[in-house]
């Protein structure tokens, strides 16, 4: 089984430094959310995605391209029949986009592959793209419409360091259903990021998070957040 991932950054699921539609192995500098992702599976089926090397990765850049191509071609983006929402059509599309890469890596490495797609659900860049489980939705049904059927939305509410600041608050994991109301504009005085800051002690870099990962600082067995259960349910359903 082979896995790709697809993120916004680095403090997410990490950056491809290939100019290929795919970046592996040493192009592929994961982030602590492909780290969490791994020892999920890790622990459901007792091997390391990271240790095998069996991942790559596809920009969001990629996927936009992809997603225009698809339409340059008048191959269609919306799901017959139904209307879909400009709220949700982003998240619609990038999984289509995904699906199809993902099957054009099933073909070549003649192997499963199974699709990691994460996007914020909330923040200066996705703000008023509709509720988060129409877009959530929205992922799943673009994975459907191409026939994929591992595909995985990693979609916080609202954004990644809600999770990681559930792990590493003064009372891990606790009353962590809260977070999930909070804005995630950075630019709020109680803006996530800056909470995250906090609670590390230094400004918030790629390594530092990866080593409260891996160390198990972070520990997934403990999260309970909504946003959190869907995602790691959806990831032991597919694998």
């Amino acid at each position: 089984m082979y896995f790709l991932f697809s993120g916004e950054g680095i403090t997410d699921l990490g950056v491809g430094k290939s100019a290929a539609a795919v970046s592996t192995g040493d192009e592929f500098v994961v982030g602590p959310l492909t780290i969490l992702a791994d020892q999920i599976v890790e622990s459901g089926q007792g091997f390391s995605i990271l240790e095998a090397d069996c991942c790559g990765y596809v920009s969001e850049a990629q996927l936009c391209e992809r997603a225009v191509e698809l339409k340059a071609a008048k191959k269609g983006l919306a799901l017959p029949g139904k209307k879909r929402a400009k709220e949700t059509r982003y998240f619609f599309n990038n999984a289509r986009a995904f699906a199809r890469i993902a099957a054009a890596v099933e073909t070549e490495r003649k192997d499963s592959v199974v699709a990691i797609l994460f996007r914020d659900s909330d923040g200066t860049a996705s703000a008023g793209r509709g509720e988060w489980s129409d877009k959530r939705q929205s992922m799943l049904d673009g994975f459907e419409q191409e026939g994929f059927l591992r595909g995985v939305p990693m979609m916080p509410k609202p954004k990644s360091e809600a999770w990681l600041i559930c792990a590493l608050k003064k009372k891990p994991c606790q009353g962590c259903d809260k977070l999930e109301e909070r804005s995630g504009n950075d630019r709020s005085p109680r803006s996530l990021k800056g909470e995250l800051a906090r609670l590390v002690g230094e400004p918030i870099a790629p390594e530092l998070l990866c080593d409260r990962v891996r160390r198990r600082v972070v520990d997934f067995d403990k999260i309970r957040m909504p946003s959190f259960v869907a995602f790691r349910q959806r990831l032991d359903e597919v694998v």
